[in-house]
């Protein structure tokens, strides 16, 4: 983005919206939040001064951050008002499910981990994002819900 080409985004329009102003942005700008803005920033890798951020990104991660709050939502829901988590060392998970998507998640936090360390934010952001759809929400969630 740069000033001198008239193409620079408010990160305050991408948070609350914008109704239409630009040339760019015919249709304006949908609210996007704060948390989506920052994962959208924190999942580019770069190497330099420019990050070309695109207000379709943001919106991606928007909707990802609905998704977190709707399965957390669905989770307490099924566990419901009265439970009582026990400590990590007492669990032992007996449905295959739970196993599996706690080995996935292990994974996740390996990944995450070693990325931090890198300093690479992105490679972190991509490991929470991969396991939060694509093994949590689009098989754990959706496959045998008696279990949770």
């Amino acid at each position: 983005m740069s000033k001198s080409l008239g193409n620079v985004i408010d990160p305050r329009d991408v948070i609350a919206g914008a109704s239409p102003q630009r040339r760019q942005f015919p249709h304006g700008i949908p609210e996007c939040g704060t948390d989506a803005l920052r994962m959208a920033l924190c999942s580019h890798n770069v190497h330099g001064d420019d990050i070309r951020l695109d207000v379709n990104t943001v919106l991606s991660y928007r909707h990802f951050c609905n998704k977190i709050w709707n399965a957390v939502k669905f989770v307490l829901a099924a566990l419901g008002p009265d439970f009582v988590p026990q400590p990590p060392e007492e669990t032992v998970p007996q449905h295959p499910m739970d196993r599996w998507v706690l080995s996935r998640l292990a994974q996740a936090v390996g990944e995450c981990g070693r990325r931090m360390e890198a300093l690479e934010v992105h490679g972190a952001i991509a490991a929470v994002h991969h396991f939060w759809l694509r093994s949590f929400c689009d098989v754990y969630l959706v496959g045998d819900p008696v279990h949770l």
